[in-house]
């Protein structure tokens, strides 16, 4: 385990550019939003060659915990992927339950915003092992450290 963090879930770093998150929580808030955003800032800043070789970054979100989201957590959510360079995100995959029609539309929201934002769309699935083997998504390797932290085991700090 790379970054955890009670307040959010899991996030991990693995080649080429690849972030990957899995939430613990049942609903999302604007706290959450602004952690996960913070990760991926950090690995903008600290892995900003490597992202640029591999043509952006990859975002695989799981999310399959998560059933309700605050209006703010999408606020926040969508403020940090519109503040980010236009070329920041090659692609993004988010895992949802199948029975969450109220996260789906927010994912969509995101969709909208990341296709204006960075020319990208945000694919939607619901089956994480299948998205892990389509996009040959590897656990990363052992003492790989997530981006900008000091420990493999380490909380990553907020970034702002």
């Amino acid at each position: 385990m790379q970054a955890f963090d009670a307040r959010f879930g899991l996030g991990w770093w693995t080649d080429p550019a690849v972030l990957v998150f899995q939430a613990t929580v049942e609903q999302a808030t604007a706290e959450n939003a602004e952690l996960v955003q913070s990760w991926i800032d950090l690995a903008l800043r600290h892995r900003k060659e490597e992202i640029a070789e591999a043509g952006g970054l990859f975002i695989f979100h799981d999310w399959r915990s998560v059933r309700a989201y605050d209006t703010e957590a999408r606020k926040a959510y969508l403020a940090r992927m519109r503040a980010r360079p236009r070329d920041y995100l090659r692609h993004s995959v988010t895992v949802i339950s199948a029975a969450s029609p109220l996260l789906r539309m927010a994912v969509e929201t995101g969709n909208l915003v990341a296709s204006m934002v960075a020319g990208r769309k945000v694919e939607i699935a619901h089956d994480p092992v299948a998205v892990m083997r389509e996009h040959e998504i590897r656990p990363p390797a052992i003492g790989t450290r997530f981006p900008g932290t000091g420990r493999p085991s380490s909380r990553p700090p907020v970034a702002r």
